[in-house]
């Protein structure tokens, strides 16, 4: 709970369950895709093994979920948690060689998906460092345009060198010219005040 003595902001409430202790018989007919979705984290029954589990999670899903999208990020999430050794996966496809093709896709599509959105560890760092520039580059051109527009309002319409030098400046002089403008008495001043 988030709030202060007057009121509460925010209130979240969960249920705490532990998938490895909960038998994977009782849901694989579940009409909940969360729980299919988890059947492969669960304890299974001494009748199935690892690959049954597997591909009782997929057909489920694939019964359950009429939206391909979604059905290809559930797909994703049972592949990556199941985690099936190299062996159990050439298993699930001579057990279930129909089933393995349509999920195979899925799951080519789902990584693609995922790859494309940033979901790889390495693209999500990239995806972070690239918003941090967007941000900063964005803060930078929101100081140029700012002092740009000041400077016009001060001194009336900028000659083309000086607008061209605004454009080129980096971070650290736009700060220093947006310091210098409030006391300048010519555009000169702005750029050098002990000139």
């Amino acid at each position: 709970m988030t709030g202060t003595e007057r009121g509460r902001y925010l209130t979240f409430d969960h249920l705490s369950c532990r998938l490895a202790a909960m038998d994977a018989g009782e849901w694989r007919d579940s009409d909940n895709p969360v729980a299919l979705a988890n059947v492969p984290n669960m304890r299974r029954p001494p009748d199935m093994d690892r690959v049954d589990v597997f591909a009782q999670a997929m057909h489920g899903l694939q019964a359950l979920e009429p939206d391909g999208g979604k059905l290809a990020k559930y797909v994703r999430f049972i592949d990556l948690y199941a985690a099936l050794t190299e062996n159990e996966q050439q298993s699930y496809r001579r057990r279930y060689p129909e089933e393995s093709k349509t999920m195979a896709g899925m799951i080519q599509r789902a990584h693609d998906e995922g790859m494309r959105r940033g979901h790889d560890e390495g693209m999500r760092e990239g995806m972070r460092e690239g918003m941090r520039e967007g941000i900063a580059e964005g803060r930078v051109e929101g100081e140029r345009t700012l002092l740009e527009r000041q400077m016009q309002r001060r001194f009336g319409p900028l000659s083309p060198a000086v607008t061209d030098r605004l454009h080129k400046a980096p971070a650290a002089d736009l700060e220093t010219w947006a310091e210098n403008v409030l006391d300048a008495r010519t555009v000169d001043d702005v750029f050098d005040p002990h000139a």
